[in-house]
Parts: C-alpha cells; sequence; structure tokens
C-alpha cells in the first residue's frame, strides 16, 4: 500500500495532484479543509487535503442475495485486477463525502470568482466615469440602465452629494427619495389643458410621428373634457390618409356627442374653427409624419398657422428607441411644440427618455398615458409618479 496526502488551494487542484503522482488507478481514502498559516502566523489561507493510495486491496461490495466468494490469493498476482481498483475507485469518488467537498470546493471558487468578475466591472465603470461619486455609483448605474443620459445621471447623483452630509450618503432609502426628488424637478408638468380666454373655444393640436397614438389619445382628452367636466367639445382631423383614423374618431365623437369636422387643405382651417365657434374646446387630430419627410412637415407647419391653436402637444412614444424620439423632437419642434404628451407606459421597459427628452426641450409634460382604455388609461404628468417610475418603482 502506497498512501500520500495531497493539499491545493482547491479541491480540483488537490485532485490533479492525486493524479499526477498516483495516475488514474488512485483511490481517495479522505478528504478536508486545513488552515495553513503563514507569515509568521499573521496570515491565514484555507488548503483542501487529499489522502489517496495506490495499489490498495479494496473489496468490492457484497450482494446479498449472493454468497461472498473468497478471492483465491497468489503471490505472482495482485490481490486483485486492476479493472476491480479502478471501478472502486469510482466507487469512492461517488461516495456522499468525496462529492460534497468537491462540490464544496467549486462552489466556492465559484462565489470568488464573481467577487472578482465584480470588483473588475466595478472597476472599469469607475474609470470610465471618473466624476461619479463612489457612494452614488449605484444609482448612478440605476439611472444610467433605465436609459437616463450619462451626462444627466451624473449631474444628478453630483446634486444629490451636495445636498446629503457624507454620513447620510449610506442611507438607501433616504437616497433613493433624495433621488426622486431630484429628477421630479427636471420634469416640470404643464397640463391639463385649461381654458384661457373668454370668448371662442380654445384650440388644441396634437401632432407627432405615425404610430405614437394621437387619435386615441384625442378621443381620451375629448371624452374627460366632455363627461367628466361637463364641457363643449369639437374635434378636428386633418388625417385624411387614414380612413381607420377617421372612423374611429367618427365612432369616438358619436358617442359623446361631439361634432366632428374633416379638413383637407390648410385653407379650410379658419373657416371650419369659425363653424364650430359654439365649442368651449376643439382638439384637432392630425396625420402622423415622418420626421424625414420635410414635404410633409411644411404642410403640417402651414395646417397650424392657419388653424392657430392655443396649444400644440408633440406626441411621444415612450417604446420608441431614444435615437428615433430624438430625432421626431429636433424636426417637429421646427414646426411648433408648445407642451408634450408620451404615450404607452405601460409597453416600456426603461424610462429614461422621457427626463431625457422634457430636459433637452425644456417643455412641460402634460400628459402620460398608461393604456387603450378611452377614457381611462390618461392622466396628468406628474414629475412625482414618472420620476418613481424611472426608478424602477411601478406602484407609486
Amino acid at each position: 500500500m502506497q498512501l500520500q496526502t495531497f493539499q491545493g488551494s482547491s479541491m480540483a487542484e488537490a485532485m490533479a495532484r492525486v493524479k499526477s503522482a498516483l495516475g488514474a488507478d488512485a483511490v481517495i481514502l479522505h478528504t478536508r479543509t486545513v488552515q495553513h498559516r503563514r507569515w509568521l502566523g499573521l496570515k491565514r489561507v484555507e488548503l483542501y487535503e487529499i489522502t489517496a493510495g495506490k495499489g490498495i486491496n479494496v473489496r468490492t461490495p457484497v450482494n446479498r442475495s449472493t454468497p461472498e466468494r473468497p478471492v483465491p490469493q497468489n503471490r505472482s498476482s495482485p490481490a486483485v485486477s486492476s479493472s476491480s481498483v479502478r471501478s472502486n475507485a469510482q466507487s469512492l469518488m461517488q461516495t456522499p463525502g468525496v462529492q460534497n467537498a468537491a462540490l464544496l470546493g467549486l462552489t466556492q471558487e465559484v462565489t470568488l470568482l464573481k467577487s472578482m468578475v465584480k470588483d473588475l466591472v466595478s472597476e472599469v465603470r469607475h474609470t470610465k466615469t471618473p466624476g461619479v461619486p463612489e457612494e452614488l455609483f449605484d444609482q448612478y448605474l440605476k439611472l444610467v440602465e433605465n436609459l437616463v443620459a450619462d451626462e444627466l445621471a451624473l449631474e444628478i447623483t453630483r446634486t444629490l452629494q451636495k445636498q446629503l452630509r457624507p454620513e447620510l450618503l449610506a442611507d438607501t432609502k433616504l437616497v433613493r427619495e433624495k433621488l426622486a426628488e431630484q429628477i421630479e424637478k427636471l420634469i416640470p408638468p404643464a397640463g391639463p389643458i385649461q381654458r384661457t380666454k373668454l370668448v371662442g373655444p380654445h384650440v388644441v393640436a396634437l401632432i407627432g410621428p405615425t404610430g405614437v397614438g394621437k387619435t386615441t389619445t384625442i378621443a381620451k382628452l375629448a371624452a374627460n373634457l366632455k363627461l367628466r367636466e361637463k364641457r363643449k367639445v369639437g374635434l378636428i382631423t386633418i388625417d385624411t390618409f387614414r380612413i381607420a383614423a377617421i372612423d374611429q374618431l367618427k365612432k369616438y365623437a358619436d358617442i359623446l356627442g361631439a361634432p366632428l369636422r374633416i379638413v383637407a387643405t390648410p385653407e379650410e382651417m379658419p373657416s371650419v374653427i369659425a363653424s364650430m365657434n359654439d365649442c368651449e374646446f376643439i382638439l384637432i387630430d392630425t396625420a402622423g409624419r415622418s420626421p424625414n419627410d420635410t414635404m410633409k412637415l411644411n404642410e403640417l407647419k402651414r395646417f397650424l398657422e392657419l388653424a392657430g391653436p392655443d396649444e400644440v402637444h408633440l406626441v411621444l412614444s415612450t417604446t420608441a428607441s431614444e435615437s428615433c424620439v430624438n430625432l421626431a423632437m429636433e424636426k417637429f419642434s421646427e414646426v411648433r411644440v408648445d407642451k408634450l404628451i408620451f404615450t404607452k407606459l405601460d409597453e416600456a421597459a426603461q424610462l429614461g427618455v422621457v427626463l431625457n427628452v422634457v430636459r433637452r426641450v425644456n417643455k412641460g409634460l402634460a400628459y402620460i398615458t398608461t393604456g387603450q382604455e378611452v377614457p381611462n388609461d390618461i392622466e396628468v404628468g406628474h414629475g412625482k409618479k414618472l420620476a418613481r417610475m424611472i426608478l424602477g418603482d411601478w406602484t407609486s
């Protein structure tokens, strides 16, 4: 019998040394972890220890239904065959003790690896964002993950650092509350729609790209003004390209008992508005325009010039990519934008784009929509709620 003890910083390393010294026929008899002290006992290191042997006479487990047969002993032949040793070695390797020791070693190695990766990622991020306060780096990361622009996330965290004493930065709940307050200040409210004149209708136009939900939003606004505020509302659509949009708006108008007019050319707009002078509010639904279609945007601008609306709301979808939103914002601002409406918040995974746009165009947020149901699923855009949602809290 040849017994040896092997040590390694991991179970895998110790096993590799067993195999290297004794070969594949080695039989493991015992495993344990030991503490090894270095540097005059000041530093303690945990090692894995395996006791193994080679040429050990290991008897095959006896089958209870079959009497045990004595193994003939012969000085010229080994006590058991090499295949039997390998079989029993494999059996020992599968015992709970050995498997648990191996699993413990693997778990500890994975934990160590995760810690190393986390430290490495943190180091890289800190290198790329040296201006982020160390104590607020997790909050900065949360903002960026929710698509808040890097420079804006940095500005928010730096402002927060100046507001709180160093010992308060460890209070996660307080930091989150103050972070929400910072975001809220960056989203000025601009709603609801309110009548600002004593004579004539208050005219509101909704503009924006195709597919953002302008027609449904118009219906929600009209329903709230008519049913909840008891106002007389008229509807105008210039979306003569989509029959479905006209039919949809006509159904809502019939339900509400509100007049609906279809305007085909900009020159018709003044007379149509004059014919609805008895309405307190007129809501204008426009056709979706591609931000790249300069001709259609110029036509829209002409419609608005002749309509002379009191308010023009740019409708944007929170499900669109930030590049698309930025392009739409840039092009439609050349037409006219007074306030913002963001739709489909119920479908968006991240809402940082709302904060980016509001900050960039410096326009107030009038409304947000959170579904397709009319007249519900629309509410005045409050910075407090948006701040909570941007931070991942959809219950506020």
